[in-house]
């Protein structure tokens, strides 16, 4: 028992009252004699009635205590609390919305059956009076309905008609995530049950209702992954991984190759693979053997797919892109050439095979040096009459002022050897450089640098320059290499490798994603745009990101700073492999970690405290009636 309003027991201080009223009560009453026989008489029915007299007012006292502390009670507001965990008549729905309950078969898909039977499971729950739940279970789980009763019972296959209507995503489920929902219901009634619609088998359920909504005759073949890298023979090979479920199967391979070592031809290659049960999944390799010896030196995209009639044709085919690396042409013109520039070029063109084909060509002291049609442009000593605008120009201990340089300079000096420099404003090129290592012995003092940002010093005077302009894109290190430690550096490998990341950055970091990643963009023009499968995106400035929602070929765009071809990359998007499993089972469903928060309800008790209060004043009315007759 509880009490609602403890205050109330203030009124038990009438019991103080009631004691205090009997102490000073007088114990005698004083009448007038008349008669001495009456007095004797009087006394000896007085001797008899004292023990009768005595246990009334006991009992007078205690019904009056009694009824002061039930009055004191009430106001105090007497309750009993009762714990209320919840009934059996709730439901939580999961359904699975993962890639592979898009499987088709007898004229329908498995998402399509499960939300039908969580229709079914809903109408039945609120006839019996019951409340229901309903989680989709996708990449980012959410409650379709939250503890809706059966006032809302429309809503709930209302919501259930759109999600059929809608479909189910092409990502995996994040079940884990489904099962952490259903806590938010569990934590108020830890009695209702919940219910998994899917076509995974799990081994062990961990209280959940799986319920399976696979049917005879689904299996899928499909395209795992494919990719062609280069071998020892430097060409390609290609690399696919196939897998078969739910049938025994033969299964032909089919890699068609177009523009083929740079020509229009239209290759077809195929291999024939047997699958059962017992081994649902193997790698074809495609080598020069089944191209009739021909080695395969770069192409423009290769689909590869399978040809068959199976119950998931959203996996069944793959296209690899990047067979043909754009050129990236650099030209190194100095009047006093070394090897620093062709090494570290060399080592990218080498580290960086797999996204650019890099040209370098290195003029002679008495070579015509040219103004256009390379990417990269070095010049050291020796400077251009006029400054490129189609590449990224870098002037080394510049000997002259390049018309449309914007910049003037003023005399060479010669400094101590060990004179070292002092960093400049924060920028990517001199990303993990410390210009407090580099030394310089001679240097060519700067008087003009419009646009540009100074990011390293010798004693206060700027020596190495940068400008990011729409038309114009230089950096400038005003000393001599053969002067300076920089070449003997970690630095200048840094610096290079900066400068190509940063003007002459790839697209994507890869040809190939699947659905949920991120694709971060780099762009090396204006206008990038993104389109494919439905979507469009379009991106400004030099950076952009997109999260991926659905499979298929995606085209990135852009135009370049310089002319009017337009640079395109290609990347393919594919689902998830897990999800080509069709077959496939879990060790266990995640299990909810519920901390059951109990509703609490209060029975009152004000009725039968009335009801002693009601019959202890009826009481001390007899005794007081009794003794006063």
């Amino acid at each position: 028992m509880s009490w609602l309003a403890p205050i109330g027991f203030i009124g038990l201080a009438g019991i103080i009252a009631l004691v205090i009223i009997y102490i000073i009560k007088p114990n005698y009453q004083q009448k007038m004699i008349t008669s001495t026989y009456v007095w004797k008489l009087s006394l000896k029915y007085k001797k008899k009635r004292i023990p009768v007299s005595k246990l009334s007012n006991i009992l007078i006292f205690l019904c009056q205590l009694l009824i002061l502390t039930i009055l004191g009670a009430l106001l105090a507001r007497p309750v009993v609390m009762n714990e209320k965990i919840g009934d059996e008549g709730e439901r939580v729905i999961i359904i699975d919305s993962s890639a592979s309950m898009m499987l088709e078969e007898q004229g329908s898909t498995r998402f399509e059956r499960a939300v039908e039977e969580a229709k079914l499971l809903a109408a039945a729950t609120h006839e019996e009076g019951g409340v229901v739940s309903v989680i989709l279970a996708d990449d980012t789980p959410e409650f379709l309905a939250q503890r809706f009763g059966v006032d809302k019972s429309g809503e709930v296959i209302a919501a259930l008609d759109e999600l059929k209507l809608a479909g189910c995503s092409y990502s995996p489920s994040d079940m884990e995530g489904a099962v952490a929902l259903t806590e938010e219901v569990l934590r108020y009634n830890s009695k209702a049950q919940v219910y998994l619609l899917t076509a995974t088998e799990y081994l062990e359920t961990n209280g959940v209702v799986v319920k399976d909504v696979s049917i005879d005759g689904e299996w899928n073949a499909a395209i795992l992954d494919a990719k062609a890298e280069f071998n020892e023979n430097n060409h390609y090979e290609i690399t696919v991984d196939v897998g078969c479920y739910g049938r025994t199967e033969l299964v032909t391979v089919y890699c068609e190759i177009a523009g083929a070592n740079g020509t229009t031809e239209r290759l077809q290659l195929t291999r024939t693979e047997f699958f059962d049960p017992t081994e649902e999944e193997k790698t074809v390799v495609f080598t020069t053997d089944d191209m009739n010896g021909r080695a395969l030196y770069s192409f423009e995209n290769l689909e590869i797919y399978v040809s068959v009639s199976d119950s998931f044709g959203e996996d069944n085919s793959f296209f690899v892109y990047g067979g043909t690396k754009p050129t990236i042409r650099i030209q190194y013109a100095s009047s006093s050439p070394n090897n620093y520039f062709g090494g570290v070029i060399r080592t990218i063109r080498e580290n960086m095979k797999n996204k650019w084909s890099i040209d370098f060509v290195e003029l002679k002291a008495d070579d015509r040096a040219e103004v256009e049609g390379f990417d990269f442009y070095i010049f050291e000593h020796r400077m251009p009459e006029v400054m490129p605008t189609d590449g990224v120009v870098l002037l080394v201990d510049p000997a002259g002022e390049p018309s449309g340089s914007g910049l003037r300079f003023g005399g060479r000096y010669s400094v101590a050897s060990d004179s070292t420099l002092a960093s400049g404003n924060p920028h990517e090129l001199t990303k993990y450089v410390d210009s407090s290592r580099i030394t310089i012995a001679k240097y060519t003092e700067i008087l003009a640098m419009d646009g540009y940002t100074e990011l390293a010093y010798y004693n206060g005077e700027p020596v190495m320059l940068a400008k990011d302009e729409p038309d114009a894109k230089v950096i400038v290190w005003a000393f001599d290499l053969n002067y300076s430690n920089l070449i003997a550096l970690p630095d200048f490998s840094f610096l290079i490798y900066n400068l190509f990341n940063h003007y002459i950055p790839s697209t994507l970091s890869s040809n190939y994603f699947e659905i949920g990643d991120t694709v971060d963009l780099a762009s090396r023009g204006t206008e990038l745009k993104v389109s494919g499968n439905g979507e469009d995106y379009s991106f400004e400035g030099k950076t952009g990101q997109i999260i991926l929602t659905r499979p298929g070929t995606y085209t990135a765009t852009q135009k370049p700073m310089q002319g009017d071809h337009l640079i395109i990359d290609n990347f393919f998007v594919k689902i998830p492999s897990s999800e080509s499993n069709i077959t496939k089972q879990v060790d266990a469903l995640p299990q909810a970690d519920v901390d059951v928060s109990v509703e609490i309800e209060y029975e009152d008790l004000l009725f039968y405290f009335a009801i002693c209060l009601v019959s202890l004043m009826f009481v001390e009315w007899a005794l007081q009636t009794k003794k006063n007759f």
